[in-house]
């Protein structure tokens, strides 16, 4: 083997190890977020009963789906809860929602659209999960969808959606 082809053999091992190198060093723990990062946070809703707010009433089959020309359906279950998180609109100052109590039973399915507004915070969490989007000054507002309100009132708890630890509104019904 000639000194020349014995050259080219290093010269080549060189520049794959370069290569496999660059690959393992080249990403850095700032280049991957961790599932445990903070997103954005949900709207996190508990139903509780009219005539005694301390006590948590369930909703029977309950249905949410944004309203407009396009609904989207963002919560369905057919069996009964008391607490729900939803997603807020990111790009908007407003959500507006169907709240759809007992939804696919024809005689009884009542819907009440509740809009929000807020304003909303950018939060830069870092350089790999970039940013995430806070919501300042809840408010609320109540609409009838059907023949009569199912919701009977609701209480703002936290203004502020900065996390999901505790509930943000309650609806009582």
């Amino acid at each position: 083997m000639s000194d020349e082809n014995t050259l080219m053999i290093v010269i080549k091992r060189g520049l794959l190890l370069t290569f496999v190198l660059s690959l393992f060093l080249g990403c850095t723990r700032d280049d991957i977020c961790p599932e445990e990062t903070p997103s954005t946070p949900l709207l996190i809703i508990t139903f509780k009963d009219r005539a005694n707010p301390g006590l948590a009433k369930s909703v029977d089959s309950l249905q949410i789906e944004t309203t407009g020309d396009d609904p989207r359906l963002v919560y369905y279950s057919s069996a009964a809860t008391d607490s729900i998180a939803i997603p807020l609109n990111t790009a908007s100052d407003l959500s507006s929602f169907r709240f759809i109590e007992k939804a696919g039973n024809e005689d009884d399915e009542n819907a009440d659209v509740l809009t929000f507004a807020y304003s909303r915070v950018d939060d830069y969490v870092n350089r790999a999960c970039s940013f995430r989007t806070l919501y300042a000054d809840l408010r609320a507002n109540r609409e009838n969808g059907g023949d009569a309100f199912w919701i009977t009132s609701f209480i703002i708890l936290k203004t502020n959606i900065e996390d999901e630890t505790e509930a943000h509104l309650t609806i009582l019904h």
